[in-house]
């Protein structure tokens, strides 16, 4: 039985909680938060009868010595995901930690040196890898059954009001490094970095803040991009949007398909070189997208439940520090590109203008000044288009 800490408990360390609580093979062991009112809420409500068993604190220095845990789950705010994330991994600790990895490259680098050296994992919670539409996708098109592919189109299309960055850690590049895109639109930069097998050569972006008028990042950016196979790409980003679009559209060479809402179109050429449907062969592959069992499990249950098998196999994560890396490596290249006016060249190096924490926030512009800060906001989290049936 795993001995589980969670750190953070706001609503995504109340989901990372009742993900760890869905593994027979975990148990919750003591939950961290600077509101401790927050821990004692998880315990009330997803395990009364555990009350007596569960340390709450508010300080995670003193689970760094527990011996009866052994996976630590890091919900906090991106700034301070380094301290956390290094000192548990040298006391021995497998982290699972919530996206972003960190606010720069830098950091994280730091990051994978205190796992290497820990011999420790280092797993991202990226969870819409997972769900059952994508999954299958994904084992189609590396089996070759839609051929090369041609383009992608992404969009990564979210809501929130103008008072989202009021919260105390959102709104500064210092605290969050960055805006929709580091925030939510990393969920499609890493399942774009994971359908493409890694990052883009060359990627030209701009961005804007159009209403968020209390936060100094972005809430909308575009971007165009080359892989080095030859593919290209165009990745839509946006706080503004109010149908909350999350979507894949992939032009391959044998077929054209959407995710997560899944559709699937093949054509073929008439003489004159116009295009005519070819059902038999987009009903053959239909048929194979539906011969592909559906996930066991999904979202934070399947990252979770990813992770502790990676922990007793004694193998590397599903979504691993390197892919948490590459998503930021994206992040800061759409970023440079924006401030710049021209194109960025991937990968970054230590040298690029964005790589310290330092050098990221004096390279940004600054669209608004942070003048609200609230320690906590009512109302409830919701998850994007990937996770809704």
């Amino acid at each position: 039985m795993h001995g589980i800490a969670i750190i953070g408990t706001g609503s995504i360390g109340r989901t990372h909680a009742e993900a760890f609580m869905r593994d027979s093979r975990c148990c919750i062991k003591a939950l961290c938060s600077r509101t401790v009112s927050r821990c004692q809420d998880i315990v009330d409500t997803l395990m009364p009868e555990r009350k007596a068993d569960i340390t709450i604190t508010d300080d995670w220095h003193t689970l760094l010595d527990r011996s009866d845990i052994d996976i630590v789950s890091i919900a906090l705010p991106p700034a301070l995901h380094k301290e956390v994330t290094i000192a548990f991994l040298l006391h021995g600790k497998h982290v699972l930690l919530e996206k972003p990895m960190a606010v720069s490259l830098e950091e994280e680098d730091e990051m994978i040196e205190a796992e290497r050296k820990s011999g420790r994992k280092l797993g991202l919670v990226f969870q819409n890898r997972y769900y059952s539409q994508i999954q299958k996708a994904k084992k189609m098109l590396d089996e070759g059954y839609f051929g090369r592919i041609l383009s992608v189109d992404v969009t990564s299309h979210w809501f929130r009001g103008s008072n989202y960055h009021n919260l105390y850690w959102r709104g500064t590049w210092e605290s969050e490094g960055g805006g929709t895109l580091t925030s939510q639109g990393v969920h499609q930069v890493d399942m774009l970095l994971w359908f493409m097998g890694g990052l883009p050569e060359t990627l030209t972006a701009i961005m804007d803040n159009r209403k968020h008028t209390n936060s100094e990042t972005e809430d909308e950016g575009m971007a165009i991009m080359r892989f080095q196979d030859g593919a290209i790409a165009s990745f839509s980003v946006s706080l503004v949007d109010m149908d909350e679009y999350q979507g894949f559209r992939f032009q391959c060479e044998k077929a054209a398909f959407t995710i997560p809402s899944w559709s699937l179109h093949v054509k073929r050429p008439q003489p004159n070189g116009y295009p005519e449907e070819d059902r038999e062969e987009e009903e053959r592959l239909q048929r194979i997208f539906d011969s592909i069992p559906d996930s066991a499990k999904e979202g934070h249950d399947a990252a979770v439940s990813r992770f502790v098998d990676a922990v007793e196999s004694d193998s590397a994560p599903d979504a691993t520090s390197d892919d948490g890396r590459k998503a930021t490596q994206f992040i800061d290249a759409f970023y440079l590109s924006a401030a710049e006016g021209k194109p960025s060249l991937l990968p970054l190096g230590r040298d690029c203008p964005v790589y310290s924490r330092e050098g990221l926030v004096s390279a940004m512009p600054k669209f608004f000044s942070k003048t609200i800060s609230t320690e906590s906001q009512a109302g409830t989290m919701t998850l994007g288009s990937a996770s809704v049936k």
